[in-house]
């Protein structure tokens, strides 16, 4: 890691936590951080990379090394979770609470009395009016009214944040060189990378495949300037349904999805496609019948009902996981508890000692916090649970499906009020309302960030590098967010952004409270509905991971009942049906030496998309402020 390769990496950071929420509440653009691999990131990361090659050309010893752009796009993916999922969702719910609070809603009398003081901002002042609607002439932001909430919310949530590097660090070697995962997100930097991108800026395929989604993208600008000219709406979703009760069947074109796909096993791409279309029909059955799950959860999009059963399919994934690591774990934790030296850990980021006392020292924090904003012991310990469930199960897929856009089916929130039932007191409910904050909209979370920097250190030798590129990006990021943002929502009024997040006794706010609300108002047991979903989930993926790896010829990849409700997966099924037809063709027909050939086209649909976008935002601040032109999220 090398001076400028910080510097570069942390103007990549900036540009990424500002320029999201600039982007979506002040230009009204692109959503550019919504995926693993998202816009901002991948923006930068092939702007700079096309720079670097001019300066090469110009003097290659000026040019950039190949560790030194591993490090800068490692810190950009660290921080695309930080501005939308994670500031944006903290500030809107501690926001609403008091300012949100009407008769109509009550929160006054359910939510006010179980609200600690060093949680949320006092209700004191004008801090939060003028948050929500702007801060009168002559006046200073109120930064003080913030400073003890975020300090204490920002200490768990950094503490999570490590938890997941750990984890990271613990597992790297299972997953690298005993079950070779094959990473697919990083096959185009890599490919980008390697001998300075000489391979493949000299091929054709690659800037034709650049040529498509940017050419078609910078098209539609000239139409932006120019009323009645033409535009190509493939952005737009063409929308089928098989009948009134069944969910709909998106056709939409999506140019990185089409390209990560190619990297993947075609049997994981055509198990998304296969398990999507079952659960539309099996959705639509139980819906028919009145089958359904009829107490919905908070922040699950996706079909209702299979969410539960995507989020057995999510935990029996991880505890087979865990099964198949557990000789790897073992060895971890004889080294670091019997003195055994049997694993060489120099390439970690950090040691496994630092990695596994860490991991045990932020969970009894964590657990300890939780208890403090309210909740009991084992309500804590559930919903932590069920957080790591979801890190772990996400990243899981992502390293090893390449799947683009995720989120857990299922809160973790949800899944212990399943269990217990939310007859479990004020105390519990709002403690675990407040959580939404951090753990809501579960979008571009930080553990795949990590987990693809281990890949990268291990590929360019960077090893101990990659921890302090990760903090240097995570600490930065935050700091810088939190002031622009608070900047933002107080000069222009956060109720003016025309975001869903922002809308006072509404929005995730109102998700977060209202579903508290709905639990005080009509209180229920264990939820066997949900948790019978669940059950089936855990043991049609259980008997779909025995077939896999029993039987080389079985065609369905478990992966795919994790993903099949969720409506990140109607969005993309279509993009992601190309991928395994173009793939399937050329692997029956040109066998590995055309996939290889053809690779770098599908790397330029990549490439081309993000430069597209990039492009199309920049032309949007200065030409069309307020009145962007969005393109799909990410």
């Amino acid at each position: 890691m090398t001076l400028r390769s910080a510097i570069l990496g942390i103007a990549v950071v900036l540009a990424v936590v500002m320029g999201a929420p600039y982007s979506i509440w002040m230009v009204r653009s692109s959503e550019i951080t919504w995926s693993y691999f998202p816009t901002s990131a991948g923006f930068c990361f092939v702007a700079i990379w096309l720079a670097n090659a001019l300066v090469r050309r110009v003097r290659e010893g000026w040019a950039l090394r190949p560790a030194e752009l591993a490090v800068i796009v490692i810190m950009g993916l660290a921080a695309t979770g930080i501005p939308t999922f994670i500031v944006g969702t903290v500030l809107s719910i501690l926001a609403s609470p008091y300012y949100g609070a009407t008769p109509e809603n009550d929160w006054a009398g359910n939510i006010h009395p179980y609200l600690p003081n060093w949680m949320v901002p006092a209700p004191d002042g004008d801090a939060m009016r003028w948050f929500y609607e702007g801060l009168p002439k002559g006046q200073s932001i109120p930064f003080e009214a913030w400073l003890g909430p975020l300090f204490w919310l920002l200490s768990l949530i950094l503490t999570v944040y490590f938890v997941c590097f750990c984890l990271v660090v613990i597992f790297r070697r299972q997953w690298v060189e005993h079950e070779r995962l094959v990473f697919p997100l990083m096959e185009m930097p890599r490919l980008l990378i390697d001998d300075g991108g000489r391979p493949i800026l000299r091929t054709t395929g690659f800037w034709v495949g650049v040529a498509i989604p940017a050419g078609m993208i910078l098209f539609n600008i000239i139409g932006s300037f120019y009323i009645g000219f033409p535009k190509l709406n493939f952005n737009h979703a063409v929308n089928l349904q098989l009948s009134r009760e069944f969910p709909t069947i998106s056709l939409m074109l999506y140019f990185p999805v089409i390209g990560f796909m190619y990297l993947v096993s075609t049997s994981v791409s055509f198990s998304v496609v296969f398990f999507y279309l079952v659960a539309v029909v099996q959705e639509g059955v139980t819906r028919r019948i009145g089958y359904d799950v009829t107490r919905p959860d908070a922040f699950v999009w996706g079909m209702q009902s299979l969410s539960w059963q995507a989020w057995g399919g999510f935990t029996a994934m991880v505890l087979i996981s865990l099964w198949m690591a557990r000789r790897h774990v073992k060895a971890v934790l004889r080294q670091v508890f019997g003195g055994e030296q049997t694993i060489d850990d120099g390439e970690e980021m950090v040691s496994y000692r630092t990695a596994v006392y860490g991991f045990i020292i932020g969970m009894v924090y964590i657990v300890a916090w939780l208890w403090r904003s309210g909740m009991d012991l084992h309500i804590a310990a559930l919903f932590i649970a069920g957080v790591l469930v979801a890190y772990y199960g996400i990243t899981r897929i992502v390293i090893q499906a390449g799947v683009y856009f995720l989120t857990p089916p299922v809160g973790a929130q949800a899944f212990a009020l399943a269990i217990t039932g939310t007859s479990v007191g004020g105390h519990n409910l709002v403690a675990l309302g407040i959580s939404y904050s951090w753990f809501g909209d579960v979008q571009s979370i930080f553990m795949p960030a990590a987990a693809h920097a281990a890949r990268l250190g291990e590929l360019y030798k960077l090893r101990r590098s990659m921890a302090l590129a990760l903090g240097l990006a995570v600490v930065v990021g935050f700091t810088s967010c939190l002031y622009f943002l608070l900047t933002l929502c107080y000069k222009y009024g956060a109720g003016n952004f025309g975001s869903w997040y922002f809308v006072a006794g509404g929005g995730a706010g109102g998700m977060a409270f209202n579903g508290v609300i709905r639990h005080f108002n009509e209180p229920w047991p264990t939820d066997w509905n949900k948790l019978s979903y669940f059950g089936i989930g855990m043991v049609v993926y259980s008997l779909l991971a025995f077939l896999q790896y029993r039987f080389h010829w079985w065609p369905l990849h478990p992966v795919g009942i994790t993903v099949a409700p969720l409506w990140m997966t109607r969005l993309i099924v279509f993009s992601v049906f190309l991928a395994w037809i173009c793939k399937s063709s050329i692997m029956r027909y040109g066998g590995i030496s055309a996939y290889r050939n053809a690779r770098p086209f599908f790397m330029g649909l990549i490439a081309g998309y993000f430069l597209g976008i990039g492009i199309s935002y920049l032309v949007d601040i200065f030409c069309f402020m307020g009145e962007g032109h969005a393109y799909f999220h990410g």
